[in-house]
């Protein structure tokens, strides 16, 4: 598949995907998707399925980790706690489940 322009695969678009979900799976996709910035549900799912969407947000924690070990040196003691929570959120990440 070639990457195409928004609009453009959207144009396209005429292939309707029925899927059931109960209300807590959901919810669990429109929270994940607003945490990545997807916007709508349709768009998330359909970036997830096509290109794996979703990990944007993993990586971009995984760098905040690193940068806040980099200064740990020189951070005051509340620094700890800020990293503490930040590899929560990766490991809730990784487990599939919102923080």
């Amino acid at each position: 598949m070639t990457a195409k322009s928004n609009s453009d695969a959207h144009q396209r678009r005429t292939i309707i995907a029925k899927v059931r979900l109960s209300a807590a799976e959901a919810r669990e996709i429109d929270q994940r998707a607003q945490a990545t910035g997807s916007g709508k549900r349709a768009d998330y799912l359909r970036s997830s399925a096509l290109q794996g969407g979703g990990h944007d947000a993993l990586a971009g924690m995984i760098g905040q980790v690193g940068l806040s070990l980099n200064q740990l040196e020189h951070a005051p003691a509340r620094s700890i706690g800020r990293i503490s929570r930040q590899l929560d959120e990766i490991i809730a990440l990784l487990r599939g489940k919102s923080m």
